[in-house]
């Protein structure tokens, strides 16, 4: 049955099953519909039809950049609202962290239509307000949302 002189096997399998199991989790956290409720705090709406996620490496609050397909851009736009409480806004508004973390989606935002900003945020502590920005391009939305909790 079991022999105390296999006991090192035993422990190191053991071990590298705690490590496949606590890998799986990271993993799984990292996808963007659970990225998705954490930062927003609610479940990704029945609307989008396709959720990706891009993240940021080069702030100290690592900012998250969800591009969002879909049909029902209006109800959409109406739950990020509510949920995160933004108003739309101009560009000279997008906060200067935006202009550091990527180059690229500013002229993205420059060149949107419609770009909505959460109405009080706290950069520096996310848990006192997070800053969530909407913005489009002709076919995705996109919600640029700061820092981890």
């Amino acid at each position: 049955m079991f022999k105390f002189k296999h006991f090192p096997q035993y422990f190191l399998a053991f071990l590298l099953l705690v490590l496949l199991f606590l890998e799986g989790w990271t993993w799984y956290l990292g996808t963007p519909n659970v990225t998705f409720e954490r930062l927003i705090g609610s479940e990704p709406y029945h609307e989008i039809s396709d959720l990706s996620l891009r993240r940021y490496k080069k702030s100290a609050i690592s900012p998250h950049l969800f591009i969002i397909m879909t049909e029902n851009e209006d109800e959409v736009i109406q739950k990020f609202s509510k949920d995160c409480g933004m108003k739309k806004v101009d560009f000279d508004k997008v906060p200067a962290l935006v202009h550091q973390v990527d180059t690229e989606m500013v002229e993205v935002i420059k060149k949107s239509p419609y770009i909505y900003l959460t109405e009080s945020y706290d950069l520096q502590n996310p848990k006192k307000g997070r800053m969530c920005l909407l913005f489009r391009d002709k076919s995705k939305l996109y919600l640029f949302v700061n820092g981890n909790v």
